[in-house]
């Protein structure tokens, strides 16, 4: 700055006004809420989307010897990975994906033949049937989904 050069004039700003939860994209989940809820209509989480590029980089390599599509298994992980991590009102991390492929039993040789069935029926062809991906959710209890990923058994949800 030069000798006689001065600083600008500060203008201050105006405070703002209170903030409250009205646009319509914006969900919230109470006992007052505008979302409906009940069986099957779950719970709304943020950033779900990247439930899938968190899928797809813990499949990579993963394989599953019952016959299931890549992308049947893909689409069941998803759908279990965001109910567990909306249950928490937060976005999906990688321990949601490992609960999610630890409780499918995807890539595990641990389970029975009729809970293979079971699975298999579950998840065959989710990744086209929404209403398929709402009933292997609906499998899972609240307290299966707060189950902490080394912790949960695909024989509770199978059998």
């Amino acid at each position: 700055m030069s000798k006689g050069s001065s600083l600008r004039k500060f203008d201050s700003l105006s405070l703002p006004k209170s903030w409250k939860l009205n646009r319509p994209a914006e969900l919230s989940v109470n006992r007052h809420s505008a979302v409906e809820q009940g069986k099957q209509l779950g719970t709304p989480g943020p950033d779900s989307g990247f439930a899938m590029k968190l899928a797809r980089v813990a499949l990579e390599g993963v394989t599953d010897s019952s016959g299931l599509s890549a992308a049947d298994i893909k689409a069941a992980v998803v759908a279990v990975t965001i109910a567990r991590a909306s249950l928490f009102s937060r976005a999906p991390v990688m321990n949601d994906v490992r609960f999610a492929i630890a409780s499918l039993a995807i890539g595990s040789e641990n389970l029975g033949t009729r809970e293979v069935e079971v699975r298999n029926h579950l998840v065959r062809g989710i990744s086209h049937d929404y209403m398929k991906a709402r009933d292997l959710v609906g499998r899972y209890g609240v307290e299966t989904l707060k189950q902490d990923s080394d912790k949960v058994t695909p024989q509770a949800i199978f059998s």
